[in-house]
Order: C-alpha cells, then structure tokens, then sequence
C-alpha cells in the first residue's frame, strides 16, 4: 500500500481579520488556521498593527497576507506581508 503523505498547504482563499487580533486563515486544500497575531503586534514591523482598522485592511497574494503601508509618521522601511512559511514557522515554534 502507496504511503499516504498530506497534501502540502498552498494557496491562501480567505483571511477573516478578527477583533482580537486572530487572523482565520482559509487554504485551498480546505485547511484552516486560526493565527494569533498579539504577539507579532509587539515586535517593530507589525506595531503599525495595532489599529485596528489597518489590521482588517488586509489584501492577499497567492501565499501571502499583505497590508498596505502605514501612513506618516508610523512609515515602514519594510512592506508588511505575512507568508504562509511565516505562519507555519510561527506555530511550530
């Protein structure tokens, strides 16, 4: 009997930004993670999170979650973007 390997978590379909700062992930293999950004918010790329309202203004790639840049004077030297590798290496951690 062939070995049952899983299938590799690919593309992001959906993200549903939540008010406490969880993110609902949706794959397109039909997986689902629930991430818990809180953590993230206190280290300096991801402090402009910390309004609400830019943390639901999110925009996806093909395997990224992505915000626009923060306005003056919170500006960002580093484009805001969450990889699915992020996330993974985040939860495994």
């Amino acid at each position: 009997m062939p070995e049952r390997r899983p299938k590799p978590i690919s593309r992001i379909l959906k993200v549903t930004p939540n008010d406490d700062y969880t993110l609902l992930v949706e794959f397109e293999q039909g997986n689902k993670i629930l991430f818990n950004m809180k953590p993230m918010l206190k280290s300096l790329p991801y402090q402009s999170l910390n309004d609400l309202d830019r943390f639901r203004s999110i925009t996806l790639e093909k395997k990224a979650i992505c915000w626009p840049d923060p306005a003056a004077p919170d500006e960002s030297i580093v484009p805001l973007r969450l990889t699915v590798d992020n996330i993974l290496f985040t939860i495994r951690g």
